[in-house]
């Protein structure tokens, strides 16, 4: 069920995701020792249900495996600061960042679409040249009326 973002549940919800806090003390305590997420999930099912949202507990896999494809995309796009993430009842929640993107953002999207436009106009520019090299080396041949060779 989707949450306002102007209400008071989401204003008193936590940024803090209780599945991060145990995934890192699952590993905590037992240092030295690399696990599979299978394993991971495996154990905390058993004995920290509650870090799992309903859904992701019930038996259909294909359901699960689809809301952790999504999941996962959104983390990322937190990650990169393009969407805000809360924590309300053990459940996270996802929203648009409102007023502009962030530094991590820019550095994935703007910056290279400014270096798009950059490597167009040097495109266009070696286009030129070669014109004009081509014309001063044949000044016999008949050149376009828009031709500047000047």
């Amino acid at each position: 069920m989707p949450v306002d973002v102007e209400s008071d549940r989401w204003e008193r919800s936590t940024r803090v995701d209780t599945l991060e806090v145990e995934l890192e003390r699952f590993l905590r305590a037992r240092s030295g020792l690399a696990y599979t997420p299978a394993e991971i999930t495996e154990s905390l099912v058993e004995t920290t249900p509650g870090v799992f949202p309903d859904a992701l507990l019930a038996e259909d896999a294909t359901t699960a495996s689809r809301i952790a494809l999504v999941a996962c995309r959104l983390e990322k796009l937190a990650w990169h600061e393009r969407l805000k993430v809360h924590s309300l009842d053990g459940t996270l929640y996802y929203t648009d960042c409102e007023g502009g993107q962030f530094p991590v953002a820019d550095l994935e999207r703007k910056i290279p679409e400014r270096f798009i436009g950059v490597e167009q106009r040097i495109e266009e520019l070696d286009a030129e040249v070669d014109r004009l090299r081509h014309a001063l080396q044949a000044p016999d041949e008949e050149h376009p009326d828009n031709a500047d060779l000047q």
